[in-house]
């Protein structure tokens, strides 16, 4: 067998099945290989926690434990095919740990199990409700924020963050966009050589130096719909590996939520 297992191909045999699952009920060979049982203790887990995992198997000539991070195998480790193994959970954790245990026989056949140890309960709650099924990253960031509607989006900017978020609704797919806030006092504030049609704003400042320099921004939302507002918002984000969504309160306490990558993005009005 190789030092670390090849696990890159199509499995010799076997489905990933959870300790609630039957046991497959083909058996490789005449090996009697099996993975009779795979368990957590405690079954449930908070950030900093210590927790064993326990299993047995029979005509294993080795086997190797895996973490999992959102359906990939990370580096794995060799272990008996029968015994345990006491880990501590990241201090920092907020969202279910995974494992899966791969058992081989001596001509290299294997199967495999997992096992998923969800958090007990959040470390931090959701600032609004209804509130997402997965637990946030950490606390709501607080900050002074502005907000400017325009034509065809919105325009939000986050003290704390020095970010500006820019908003598309235009007839393209509802994308968003974040910006470093580099406009600094004695820039110019505005272009007095652009004038907006009657009802209509030039956006200023940090607002104002991202349309005037993006052509992509400032033909997509078009013209301000009235100056901005100042307000206190509240941001706060899911916890996983990538692909996050974050959700950022309105002036008027609704939600904006900004899907991964900026895909996309929904605005939930307030809750009555």
């Amino acid at each position: 067998m190789p030092a670390t297992p090849d696990l890159q191909g199509t499995p010799t045999y076997g489905t990933v099945t959870s300790e609630a699952s039957p046991t497959p009920s083909a058996s490789p060979a005449a090996s009697g290989l099996e993975i009779r049982s795979f368990r957590a203790d405690p079954e449930t887990i908070m950030p900093g926690e210590a927790f064993t995992l326990t299993w047995e198997s029979t005509g294993a000539a080795e086997a190797w434990l895996y973490p999992l991070s959102e359906g990939r195998l990370l580096q794995g480790v060799p272990v008996s095919p029968t015994g345990s193994r006491i880990l501590t959970a990241p201090a920092d954790l907020r969202r279910p740990l995974e494992y899966m245990l791969f058992v081989f026989d001596a001509s290299g056949v294997y199967v495999y199990r997992n096992r998923r140890l969800p958090l007990r309960q959040c470390p931090d709650s959701w600032f609004f409700s209804p509130a997402p099924a997965e637990c946030p990253s950490g606390p709501p960031l607080v900050s002074f924020a502005a907000d400017q509607p325009f034509e065809r989006g919105h325009m939000i900017w986050i003290q704390d963050r020095d970010e500006i978020l820019v908003l598309f609704a235009d007839e393209h797919v509802r994308r968003w966009r974040v910006f470093v806030d580099l406009f600094e006092e004695g820039m110019p504030e505005y272009d007095p050589t652009l004038t907006p049609p009657p009802g209509r704003f030039q956006p200023i400042r940090g607002f104002g130096l991202v349309w005037r320099n993006d052509p992509e921004v400032r033909d997509r939302l078009g013209w301000a719909l009235r100056p901005e507002q100042g307000f206190t918002t509240r941001v706060q984000g899911t916890a996983r590996e990538r692909y996050n969504v974050w959700f950022i309160q309105a002036p008027d306490g609704g939600i904006w939520e900004l899907d991964p990558e900026g895909s996309g993005w929904s605005y939930h009005p307030p809750t009555q």
